[in-house]
C-alpha cells in the first residue's frame, strides 16, 4: 500500500485546523484539500491519467490529470507543483486556477468531505508517467471525448474527473 504523509484538515471555512493520516481523515470523515490539475495541449485536448491497480480507492479507472492531498505544512499552491512534478515530471510551468468547490460526497463505508482546488496546465508534448505506483497510463482525450468516456463508462471514471469535467468544461 502507498503511504501517505499526514494531510492538512480544515474547517467548513476552508481554514487549517490540523491534521491526520490520510485513511483517517477519510473514515473519521475529516475535512481536507485536494489539488486537481488538468494538463491540456494547445489543440483543444486534455489529458487524463488512469490510477493504478496498487490505488485504495478507484484503482483502473481514468483520474483527472493530476490529483492529490495538500499535506500539513503545504498551501494549495503547493500542493499542486508537488503532485504535478510526482506524478507527471512537470515542473516550472504556469499554473492557472480555475477554482475551488467543496464536495461531501459518500463512497463504500466512508464519506469524503473536501475542499478542491482546480488548476490547468498548457504543455507542449505528452508528459511521461513518474510515479508508476499512482499511475498506470495517461492518455489524451477531446473535451467531448472525456464527456464520452463519463456518460459511457460511468463506473471506469472518478468522482474527482466527473466534477471537474462537470464544472469547469
Amino acid at each position: 500500500m502507498i503511504q501517505h504523509a499526514p494531510i492538512l484538515i480544515v474547517d467548513e471555512n476552508d481554514n487549517p485546523i490540523g491534521e491526520a493520516g490520510l485513511y483517517e481523515a477519510h473514515e473519521k470523515g475529516l475535512i481536507h484539500r485536494i489539488v486537481r490539475i488538468m494538463v491540456e495541449d494547445g489543440k483543444g485536448n486534455i489529458l487524463l491519467q488512469k490510477r493504478s491497480a496498487q490505488m485504495k480507492r478507484w484503482p483502473h479507472c481514468w483520474d483527472n490529470s493530476v490529483a492529490g492531498h495538500v499535506d500539513s505544512g503545504e498551501d494549495y499552491d503547493v500542493a499542486a507543483k508537488r503532485e504535478l512534478f510526482e506524478e507527471l515530471g512537470i515542473k516550472n510551468l504556469r499554473l492557472t486556477e480555475l477554482g475551488t468547490y467543496f464536495t461531501d460526497k459518500p463512497l463504500d463505508n466512508i464519506n469524503l468531505k473536501r475542499f478542491n482546488r482546480v488548476y490547468k496546465v498548457k504543455v507542449s508534448k505528452t508528459p511521461k508517467v513518474i510515479d508508476p505506483d499512482e499511475v498506470d497510463e495517461v492518455k489524451w482525450f477531446s473535451i467531448d471525448g472525456a464527456k464520452k468516456l463519463i456518460r459511457d463508462s460511468e463506473n471506469k471514471v472518478t468522482y474527482g474527473l466527473k466534477d471537474v469535467i462537470e464544472r469547469y468544461y
